[in-house]
């Protein structure tokens, strides 16, 4: 029988190969690896940047691990084509290898604006750790930076660049910090923190032009605001990587479209984490691809499994303060009721969003997270709470409700 063959080394790909061989010992897997490094923790990156990343310590599994379960990895080889008729993968050294199943795990690539000067030295998306190490050659003797994007992976990359003594704007297009994870008065309360740590804040703009003569000396946005800088970091989004599926007849929306199994609309081909596209959704988070990985892994290996929507959150600490959030805000729709607990002195901000039914649907926790596990838990499982709690807007009634059966 032909391997199993995965492309991309993602947390995806190690889910999916972990799943697959806790029911099928023996079937050989190979994993082809743009990258030259065994599967590692990528969330982790935006946290050093300014620094010369271990990449031993970021491993998600010790090289061992792989010859140990027979799952051969070809690293610093790229997919170039893939033959559907004959189940072949040709990779960029001319190498041929045949399947009997495939899984597409190769992640996505940084999205860099079409704007004047991206050519320029000193312009970095961060996405792998051999870019991380390249900033920290280059803002080794640099002071100033422009960070684009207001995300969770934006602020976490100025944060750790501030930390280092770089003084550092961050652009943001949209009105406010985190828009996805917070509402807009949590957001103005963490963009004061991080105002008093020395950061600066352009919102509502847009960069358009990164000036300099061979290398960064400033940027330009779209209102004409003009900010000096030795260098420029991005951090707007990622696109599913999907070149490599083109005139194969597979079904490509924003990513690979997948059913529940995570199949794709090709015979043995499956598709799981940032390239892959369910509901109409491609998340492009942590959590997400490592269970979508998950799924794909069993049913390639004959175990009938389905891929429900995972409630999307996210952990952030910056600024020395802890955010999480889950589930829906409510920001589409007004929310039927909500609690909140909201103490601008101690820098806190709790917010519960219920729809119909009292039931709680999404989160915001700035400054104290510590709720975040049962408030999750209550989110997930459609938790019923009493009307009269929710009447009272007593935050910590609330929590000690989901202490009961």
């Amino acid at each position: 029988m032909d391997p199993i063959v995965i492309v991309g080394n993602g947390v995806a790909a190690v889910s999916a190969v972990e799943a697959f061989r806790e029911h099928d010992k023996n079937t050989r897997i190979i994993i082809v690896s743009a990258e030259p490094y065994h599967a590692y923790y990528r969330m982790r990156l935006s946290h050093l940047l300014g620094e010369d990343p271990e990449v031993e310590k970021l491993l998600i599994h010790d090289p061992v691990w792989y010859e140990e379960n027979g799952i051969q990895v070809l690293l610093g080889r790229r997919a170039v084509s893939i033959d559907v008729v004959s189940k072949s993968l040709k990779l960029d050294d001319g190498k041929v290898l045949t399947f009997s199943k495939l899984l597409l795990a190769q992640g996505s690539d940084p999205f860099v604006p079409p704007v004047s000067g991206t050519d320029l030295d000193g312009v970095f998306p961060v996405r792998t750790v051999d870019d991380v190490k390249k900033l920290y050659t280059y803002s080794l003797d640099k002071n100033s930076g422009v960070v684009v994007g207001g995300g969770v992976l934006g602020l976490e990359a100025a944060w750790a660049l501030t930390k280092k003594g770089k003084k550092i704007s961050v652009f943001e297009v949209a009105p406010y910090l985190l828009i996805k994870q917070l509402d807009e008065e949590s957001s103005g309360m963490l963009k004061s923190l991080g105002e008093k740590a020395g950061m600066s804040f352009i919102l509502s703009d847009q960069l358009v032009e990164i000036k300099g003569n061979g290398s960064v000396s400033g940027v330009s946005s779209k209102s004409g605001r003009e900010v000096e800088a030795d260098f420029v970091v991005f951090s707007i989004g990622v696109r599913p990587n999907t070149g490599i599926l083109k005139d194969i007849g597979i079904n490509v929306n924003r990513g690979v479209v997948v059913d529940e199994h995570m199949h794709t609309s090709l015979k043995d081909i499956y598709a799981a984490g940032d390239v892959a596209e369910f509901a109409g959704k491609v998340y492009g988070i942590w959590p997400v691809a490592k269970e979508q990985g998950k799924i794909a892994g069993l049913n390639m290996a004959g175990i009938s499994a389905s891929y429900s929507e995972i409630v999307p959150s996210n952990y952030i600490k910056v600024f020395d303060t802890e955010i999480f959030s889950a589930g829906d805000l409510c920001k589409e729709e007004s929310a039927h009721a909500v609690i909140t607990d909201i103490q601008p002195e101690n820098n806190i901000y709790r917010k519960v969003f219920f729809k119909k039914n009292n039931v709680p649907v999404g989160v915001i926790l700035l400054g104290d997270t510590k709720p975040a596990v049962k408030i999750s838990r209550a989110i997930k499982i459609g938790r019923d709470i009493p009307e009269d709690i929710i009447r009272s807007n007593n935050f910590e009634r609330f929590v000690q409700q989901l202490d009961y059966n």
